[in-house]
């Protein structure tokens, strides 16, 4: 094996345990922040921020413009910088200046009119997001995910100290958004100084073409993706009103807790992770062993969350969000789930096939809002989370299946891998959900429901668990595959 192998499948293993550590901090920090904004304001205030952050997300994955995953796997990134800087830019500046001119009749459609200014406050954000793209890939693509942790924890600090500053002087849902421009601001600063690189700028005409050959259908597949995940919360505010948003929005962030702590940390390593693997064959081959531990991981969590809904709510964010705890249950198998997703569409995005991967969430988008749509009429809150757990499983797993075969991988084996995790999950998640139910103090039934998860689930299935992380450092050194979820070398 060569050492060029051996050094990057340890800088891959490293990388990784800095991103799976550096996302559970940061989950902490925004599960005390968000504990700490639900004490200060109330939730139809947070409904009105609901729908600034709702038009963030969408256009902010719009302005990243899948910029940023073409410099990770371009074998020539400091050609490409200048121009991918200058497009960057350009789409963020453009789209901030949307945002603003549409921020009225944005907000009219969410009937929520005093998110006008929430929504005007947030394009100051978006004005500086395209500064981050060069150097937050820079990063990425070099594994050095100690310092994402670091820059990410500053933004975040900034964010929860001028936010809980403008609550407590009763500013309302606009101190949340002057907090999201904050960690922005941090943000950029904080990225260029880990990479020691001045801003550059030009325009390769060449170079333009080809990033947005590759970036357009990832840019678009980014927008329908976020658009899914948004579409609910516009939704919920026509259907519902912006209070029982604030409720759900509460629901789907609590619900992301598995994508945001493991899914998030194997993208950010996967896709460079995959995209330097040559052989086709052994790439498909890396993504079958990493199936198995990320699904036991994500199922631990989303049963955990979906089965001690009430008396985690009433714990961490206090009795007048008990209403949450009827969406998150569903949403809570949606969050388990997601991160299959993820690793699928990231192995799909690392081998160059965005067209699919757009063709499937808009299929997942055409599926969803009629769905949700009837599941918010029918059965109010609870009836929306269960829609995302209807349409993954009846349309969009198949539909990544089918992309999956034509990029080689066995789709049978690929399904096998999660059958394990997901069949011990019935007993548990039976046994958490009688715990759940029971009276009594919510922090004791809480206690006792986590108990339960760990001995009917996790330290059953961690025998199980632990070879199959031993299988993958494994990794033969004929087949020089880097490892994607340990620390190992291949040997």
């Amino acid at each position: 094996m060569s050492a060029e192998v051996s050094s990057r499948a340890a800088r891959i293993g490293r990388g990784l345990g800095w991103s799976l550590g550096g996302n559970v901090v940061l989950r902490v920090g925004n599960v005390a922040m968000s504990i700490l904004m639900a004490r200060l304001i109330a939730p139809d205030e947070l409904g009105v921020f609901a729908v600034a952050l709702t038009v963030w997300a969408i256009l902010g994955t719009l302005a990243e413009f899948g910029l940023g995953s073409d410099l990770v796997r371009s074998s020539d990134p400091e050609r490409r910088a200048p121009t991918v800087a200058t497009l960057g830019v350009l789409t963020s500046g453009a789209l901030a200046v949307g945002m603003v001119l549409a921020a009225g009749p944005l907000a009219e459609a969410f009937r929520s009119p005093e998110a006008r200014g929430v929504i005007v406050v947030m394009a100051l954000g978006m004005a500086v997001f395209g500064f981050t793209i060069v150097p937050a890939a820079r990063l990425q693509r070099e594994f050095r995910q100690q310092t994402l942790l670091w820059v990410n924890a500053a933004g975040l600090l900034s964010s929860a100290i001028v936010m809980t500053t403008l609550a407590l002087r009763d500013v309302g849902p606009e101190s949340l958004a002057w907090g999201q421009v904050a960690n922005q601001v941090v943000l950029v600063v904080g990225l260029h100084l880990a990479t020691r690189r001045r801003p550059r700028f030009g325009l390769d005409r060449e170079i333009a073409r080809a990033s947005l050959a590759f970036c357009l259908p990832l840019a678009l597949a980014n927008l329908v993706s976020w658009a899914l995940l948004s579409v609910d919360n516009l939704m919920v505010a026509r259907v519902l009103g912006p209070a029982e948003l604030g409720l759900y929005l509460l629901a789907f962030n609590v619900s992301s807790w598995p994508m945001s702590a493991l899914g998030q940390a194997l993208r950010v390593v996967a896709l460079p992770g995959f995209a330097q693997v040559e052989d086709p064959g052994e790439r498909n081959r890396a993504l079958l062993r990493a199936v198995a531990p990320a699904v036991t991981v994500a199922v631990l969590m989303g049963l955990t969350l979906a089965t001690l809904a009430d008396p985690l709510v009433a714990v961490l964010y206090g009795e007048r969000w008990s209403g949450a705890a009827e969406a998150l249950t569903g949403l809570a198998v949606f969050g388990a789930l997601r991160v299959l997703l993820d690793l699928v569409a990231t192995f799909l995005i690392a081998v160059g096939a965005t067209t699919a991967v757009l063709a499937v969430q808009v299929l997942w988008m055409v599926a969803l809002v009629p769905t949700i749509w009837v599941g918010l009429v029918g059965f109010g809150l609870s009836g929306a989370g269960w829609s995302h757990v209807l349409v993954t499983l009846v349309v969009v797993v198949p539909a990544y299946s089918v992309c999956l075969r034509r990029a080689g991988v066995d789709t049978t084996a690929f399904l096998r891998a999660g059958l394990v995790p997901i069949a011990a999950a019935v007993p548990a998640a039976a046994a958490c959900w009688w715990v759940g139910t029971r009276s009594g103090p919510p922090l004791l039934v809480l206690a006792a429901g986590s108990l339960v998860a760990l001995a009917t689930y996790a330290l059953p299935l961690g025998p199980w668990w632990l070879r199959r992380i031993a299988e993958l450092r494994r990794s033969d050194a004929r087949r020089r595959v880097p490892v994607l979820l340990t620390g190992g070398t291949p040997r």
